[in-house]
């Protein structure tokens, strides 16, 4: 028995002179490989989901090109025009009246009745396939030339180019999609050393030299198009007619333009930040230390991973979402806040779909760091019933699937209050590089956050008694396990500071914040650690199994106390 494959793949297959079947061709890229496969397969509708059209359709029409395929292109402007390669690459136009899409599809048929190999580059169709009635005979036009490709065995395909995914449900199944990627580091590399090169020549513009400016362009680069890369560049030699590695921040406001533009990402500044604004935390910070390093040229080199991301769960209050922030900072990497609140849209497919472009845009602006706050609160548990036709477990299993699957360097920084409401799916490894409990801070790390609390107030911590304040904080003066957390301190030195102004304000002697100011407001404050005493006390069991205390615990007792493993530093 012999198998063959389909009719329609048959005929591009191709023969040597004694009849055997030719190898396949050598493609430059992966993209021009699958759209040269799916040709060949004669696949009848192809979309290229991309925002970079020229160079999308230069990509395309190369493989058609090599593959010897007549190239025809369609757009409402231009009705169908057809490439001919005889006359310097340009277009004649057909027919003025094939601006309407019915009528251009039932020109291609026309021509692809006389079995040469075509290929139509149709651009943003996706007006005329909207849901609305009276769009509905150019879906089933479209659907109907799918149709004919398979069944009548036209050497033809329909290539669509947008930015977008409006593919209606009828044609769902004779659509195939594939992602047009931004240029990889090869070719930017390229393209800034060629703009390097022919600004060197220019008199009046300043390089800088060494090979450093152009690896550090290309590292700010990564993840734009060629069109914003070059407006980036444009916009640095206007400014001060130069280039420079000063010059990476344009492209950086050009990736939160990205954001911005996004409606779902927050852009988040934080270049006033550093890892000494969190006050203690040194395990946690030690360890974001090292993973720091794994965004290097020098560790992909090496074989290092890129890191996936951290999970910090504990206390409300003691400096996880601070600790989000100051990392971003601290590596110089933008941070991008993901509120899951946006996501949820009671359009039906909505909401999966805005998930997919938020996570699209950060790998577009890569690499970053990506926070989602409180993200318990916008995940559910898959044994709890939600009333919601399943929009949040659809949504939860594309977040899941991509910090598994991801490549692209956004390190996804979360942050839980309630670890009990996440999935377990989620805590499992390889979806986080590590899960840290954050605890209420010891003796050490309220003193580093009284000093950060009463410097940010421009007073100066050495003019205070640091050791009774630390004491006033913590358990000598609340009890055991109950200590002011990193929150309620900060809350504390701003209503002290309100106390001193009140009490100077009223008298005619001039004075300034005073250890009697600290005192007075901590007569009428509750900690939240006294309220939420056995919530706490649960939150510290689970994370005796199944996080690592992200602060050094000077005594074994403590250790026990606070729960949690520890990771131990050279």
């Amino acid at each position: 028995m012999t198998t063959s494959i389909s009719p329609q793949a048959d005929a591009n297959l191709g023969t040597s002179a004694d009849g055997h079947a030719t190898p396949p061709m050598a493609f430059k890229t992966a993209f021009a490989a699958d759209v040269a496969d799916l040709l060949r397969a004669r696949f009848p509708i192809i979309q290229v989901f991309t925002f970079e059209e020229e160079r999308a359709f230069k990509a395309i029409t190369e493989v058609a090109e090599t593959l010897t395929y007549e190239v025809h292109m369609w757009s409402v402007v231009h009705g169908l025009t057809a490439k001919e390669r005889a006359d310097d690459d340009r277009s004649r136009l057909l027919k003025d009246s094939l601006g309407d899409f019915k009528l251009a599809l039932d020109q291609c048929e026309r021509m692809a009745q006389d079995g040469k190999r075509r290929l139509f580059v149709f651009f943003d169709p996706f007006p005329f396939l909207s849901d609305k009635p009276a769009d509905a005979i150019y879906r089933r036009r479209l659907r109907e030339f799918a149709m004919a490709i398979r069944s009548r065995g036209y050497n033809v395909s329909l290539v669509i180019i947008a930015p977008s995914l409006d593919i209606p449900l009828e044609l769902e199944k004779e659509v195939t999609v594939i992602d047009f990627p931004v240029p990889d580091r090869d070719q930017i590399t390229r393209f800034i050393r060629h703009f390097i090169a022919r600004m060197a020549g220019n008199s009046r513009v300043k390089v800088e030299p060494g090979e450093e400016l152009v690896n550090t362009l290309v590292d700010a680069s990564i993840g734009l198009t060629m069109a914003e890369i070059e407006n980036c560049l444009a916009k640095a030699l206007v400014h001060d007619r130069a280039i420079s590695s000063d010059d990476t921040r344009f492209m950086f406001e050009e990736k939160k333009q990205i954001i911005r533009k996004s409606g779902i990402l927050e852009y988040i500044d934080n270049h006033s930040l550093s890892a000494a604004d969190v006050g203690g935390l040194d395990v946690l910070k030690r360890w974001l230390e090292i993973r720091s390093l794994a965004f290097t040229r020098e560790a992909k080199a090496y074989g290092v991973d890129t890191p996936k991301g951290v999970l910090l769960t504990g206390i409300p209050g003691c400096g996880k979402s601070l600790s989000a922030k100051c990392t971003a900072a601290a590596w110089g990497l933008p941070l991008v806040k993901l509120d899951m609140g946006k996501i949820f849209s009671s359009l039906v497919g909505s909401s999966e779909e805005r998930m997919r472009s938020a996570l699209s845009t950060c790998e577009a602006i890569a690499p970053c760091v990506m926070w989602i706050d409180e993200i318990e609160k916008g995940l559910a548990h898959s044994s709890r019933t939600i009333g919601d036709s399943g929009v949040s477990l659809r949504v939860f299993g594309t977040l899941l699937t991509w910090m598994q699957e991801k490549t692209a360097p956004v390190f996804l920084f979360a942050t839980a209050n309630d670890v009990g409401a996440l999935p377990p799916e989620m805590l499992r490894k390889g979806r986080f590089d590590e899960v840290f409990f954050v605890d209420l801070p010891n003796d050490e790390e309220r003193r580093a956050i009284l000093e950060v609390q009463i410097r940010r107030r421009r007073r100066d911590p050495t003019k205070y008694d640091l050791p009774r304040l630390v004491e006033l904080s913590g358990e000598t003066q609340f009890g055991p396990d109950i200590r002011l957390s990193g929150a309620e301190i900060d809350a504390w030195v701003g209503e002290a500071l309100i106390e001193a102004y009140q009490r100077t304000h009223q008298s005619d002697t001039p004075g300034d914040l005073e250890m009697a100011d600290f005192e007075a407001v901590l007569r009428r404050l509750v900690p939240l650690a006294q309220t939420r005493r056995d919530q706490f006390a649960q939150m510290r069991g689970w994370a005796a199994d199944h996080a690592v205390s992200a602060t050094k615990r000077p005594a074994v007792d403590a250790a026990k106390r606070a729960g949690g493993r520890t990771i131990h530093f050279n």
